[in-house]
């Protein structure tokens, strides 16, 4: 499991990003680059944090950090804001850490697929 998870989203035309930092103990919130809230991770339980969302009237947020179930998995992360709760996707911090691209499949064209469609077809008549 990597030392550091970053999860974010975009609520109400404002950007959340919740970094947590395992090797330092500390997770923090930002909301538009600016860090709203600030707590130390407890090594056996969920991270909860409090903000605003700066709107007008400001929107109180809590955000809660799971603690994975099994080793190398992943904690899971919620946004809870006006009664609504959002699970926040995890953002690669470097390249390594995407996801391999899936290969594209090559293009084929219906004469292709009716070539392919009749000897799957031929194959599963013969059985019978």
């Amino acid at each position: 499991m990597a030392g550091t998870h970053r999860y974010h989203l975009d609520q109400a035309g404002h950007s959340i990003t919740v970094l947590q930092d395992l090797r330092r103990q500390r997770a923090e919130v930002w909301v538009n680059g600016k860090t709203v809230a600030m707590a130390r991770v407890p090594r056996h339980r969920a991270t909860v944090l409090e903000g605003e969302i700066p709107t007008v009237p400001p929107r109180p947020m809590v955000i809660r950090i799971g603690d994975p179930d099994d080793v190398g998995e992943l904690p899971l992360c919620m946004l809870e804001t006006d009664g609504e709760r959002y699970l926040m996707p995890r953002v690669a911090l470097t390249r390594q850490e995407r996801w391999p691209a899936e290969r594209t499949p090559p293009a084929r064209t219906p004469g292709q697929l009716l070539a392919r469609w009749r000897a799957r077809h031929s194959r599963s008549h013969r059985r019978t």
